[in-house]
């Protein structure tokens, strides 16, 4: 089970995911994507630091992943 605080939930194919942006120890911002079941954890720089990571560019980054699987 992954700890709720300071994450966003997302609902994709059915699957519950969390979502949250951290700064590395370089101070980069990381999107950070977790499966409920910890199976799936996925890391994403950004790429544009002035633009507000949404949900749907979140899900765009799930759908990158599960077509490239």
């Amino acid at each position: 089970m992954v700890s709720k605080k300071g994450k966003r939930k997302l609902i994709f194919s059915d699957r519950v995911f969390y979502w949250f942006v951290r700064k590395d120890s370089s101070g980069i911002p990381k999107i950070h994507i977790l499966s409920e079941d910890k199976k799936i954890n996925l890391l994403y720089s950004l790429f544009d630091r002035d633009v507000p990571v949404v949900p749907a560019y979140v899900v765009q980054l799930l759908k990158k992943y599960f077509n490239e699987q």
